[in-house]
């Protein structure tokens, strides 16, 4: 029962007397932010965490939502639910409620996806990199390259029981005899499967058989007839596919939330996936700041790579990577030596895999110990690093066969894992491991959790979006120049110059080694770069800069001399000690 009163049409007043309760429900956990004008401009006022409703023994949304609300009141000693749970909208002359709710949601699992066609190297790959953009996992592919009988595809297709059977191939008025016989497969797995459900097939290929695919399939399947990804061997149109697989993840995963009607009710605005917002706010970064901008999402069921300048974003969403459920997943990828090369400490290998199982089954379980602390660490990097290598091929941001993570302005970091950590020396380094990048650049931590949730209010609601980023809800955690080369350790890689109202610096930045630079936070510093001829920091080899940065969080300018790609001492004592030194130089 929805109360008329505190559920009626909201009137249009002036932007600066309305008030915000968005929520980002995750998988693990659910975030609740306030936002509301204080003295004339819009603040964050409160934030809170608690963990997510949406399954057993809960199977309700609505009531972590609730929970994490009644917090925020608690904080603030502002009435925001009724008696019985509900949002009080519009705010009463008392001041308790507010003007609008919203909300974005990774709380669903993701799309159940058969992926068919001709070539892995070409129309599959560039399907793949549609269906990145929103929360999917591939569970079966259908190719030329499989040696399975056609009996065996139809039953692996009836087996997983696909969300989404995706189709592509074929240039459109090319060859299509091929590719029919797989459709002609896709077609008798939805003949079968139709007696418990109707599954969703999304056709993006060759143009002459959609006809076809209508025929065989429609009777026992929804078909959504899309552009195909690849017309020719040299174009590539994604973005017919990524609206519709973002519609049918609305559709299939967040409509059917448990008791998400309630919310429903309460928002002013259509129910948003995370991941959608993230991209949101940092193409809304990139329009603000004329910057290219970097954003890193490490979830507990998901890590999310976009890059994004005013005009474009790409978006890749691993939902086999994250700190929580998928962590076990890291194992298959990498051996428990890659996580623990980057601790500090002995340990056996059975021990990091003990600690990422135990992961994977209790998610919300945080480090209390050092050595906890340095596993959890390890494991965002190696996790971020497959993310970002696995993308980086996808893209084809790879230059001489070897991935590379192309050069940006600003990296935007977001997930409990990051934002939890006890010091921002900590996040710096972890981020400069596990990604590498090459250049002059500002690393920005989204502290309190509220990218997302602003993502969702970029569109409808810029002013408020403006000024809860201008009032500080980011962490800045400082300005970074790494270079790119490999030389002998100890030798000189850069000169550096830096004058600010403090004084005057000059000196040589050895390769091997990562420093920090005093430049107070918030102060402004001229400074003056030139790297010796064989090493890069984006703007070619031997070429300097002289540009103007400001100090963050991490105290200073931090240079990161040690080369890329990065290479770890092989002698375990050595590397430990190193490892140990870089921790200790950034303040970890």
């Amino acid at each position: 029962m929805i109360d008329a009163e505190e559920n009626a049409p909201i009137q249009a007043v002036d932007d600066l007397e309305k008030s915000f309760i968005v929520a980002d429900i995750g998988t693990t956990n659910t975030t609740v932010i306030l936002l509301d004008t204080v003295a004339g401009a819009y603040r964050l006022v409160a934030r809170a965490s608690v963990p997510t409703t949406a399954r057993l023994p809960w199977l309700d949304v609505t009531k972590c939502v609730q929970q994490a609300i009644t917090r925020i009141s608690e904080i603030t000693g502002r009435t925001l639910l009724n008696e019985r749970g509900i949002l009080i909208r519009p705010p009463r002359k008392d001041g308790s409620g507010v003007d609008h709710f919203a909300a974005v949601v990774s709380a669903p699992a993701p799309l159940k996806t058969v992926v068919v066609g001709l070539y892995d190297e070409m129309s599959i790959a560039s399907l793949r990199k549609a269906l990145r953009s929103v929360y999917m996992e591939e569970v079966d592919v259908l190719s030329l390259a499989d040696t399975r009988t056609e009996e065996e595809q139809i039953t692996a297709i009836i087996h997983h029981h696909p969300d989404l059977i995706a189709i592509t191939g074929g240039t459109d008025g090319g060859a299509e005899e091929r590719l029919l016989r797989l459709i002609e497969v896709v077609g008798v797995a939805t003949a079968v499967l139709t007696h418990t459900y109707r599954p969703n097939v999304v056709y993006a290929g060759n143009l002459k058989l959609r006809e076809q695919v209508r025929a065989l399939m429609e009777e026992n399947a929804h078909v959504h007839m899309a552009n195909n990804v690849c017309p020719d061997l040299t174009t590539e149109q994604l973005d017919d596919v990524i609206r519709i697989a973002n519609d049918l993840y609305e559709d299939i995963k967040i409509h059917n939330l448990p008791s998400l009607h309630e919310l429903n009710e309460w928002a002013s605005y259509p129910m948003l996936p995370s991941s959608r917002s993230f991209a949101s706010i940092c193409q809304y970064f990139a329009a603000l700041h004329k910057q290219r901008i970097l954003g890193v999402d490490l979830g507990s069921n998901s890590a999310t790579i976009a890059m994004a300048d005013a005009h474009h974003i790409q978006l890749a969403i691993r939902t086999d990577i994250g700190m929580g459920e998928p962590a076990p997943c890291l194992l298959r990828k990498i051996s428990p030596d890659a996580i623990a090369r980057w601790i500090p400490e002995e340990i056996e290998a059975a021990d990091v895999a003990n600690y990422v199982f135990n992961k994977g089954a209790h998610p919300q379980t945080i480090p209390v110990t050092e050595s906890d602390l340095h596993l959890e660490q390890a494991m965002a990097r190696e996790m971020l690093r497959c993310a970002l290598m696995e993308t980086a091929v996808e893209w084809n941001w790879v230059r001489g066969h070897q991935p590379y993570l192309p050069a940006f302005d600003r990296l935007l970091a977001h997930g409990s894992t990051l934002a939890n950590m006890p010091r921002p020396g900590q996040v710096m380094l972890l981020l400069l491991d596990a990604l590498q990048p090459v250049g002059i650049f500002s690393v920005s931590l989204d502290q309190y959790g509220v990218l997302p949730p602003l993502g969702a209010l970029a569109a409808p609601q810029p002013l408020v979006v403006v000024q809860a980023l201008e009032a500080g809800v980011m962490s800045e955690l400082g300005w970074v120049i790494a270079l790119a080369g490999k030389g002998q350790t100890g030798k000189k890689a850069m000169d550096i110059a830096i004058e600010s109202a403090h004084g005057r610096f000059e000196g040589e930045i050895e390769f091997g080694k990562i420093e920090i630079f005093p430049i107070p936070p918030g102060q402004e510093a001229k400074v003056t770069v030139k790297p010796t001829g064989r090493f890069d920091i984006g703007f070619g080899a031997g070429q300097g800069k002289t540009l103007t940065l400001q100090g963050g969080a991490v105290g200073g300018l931090v240079v990161d001399a040690r080369g890329r790609p990065l290479n770890l001492p092989r002698d375990d004592t050595d590397r430990r000690s190193l490892i140990r030194k870089w921790q200790w130089d950034l303040g970890g």
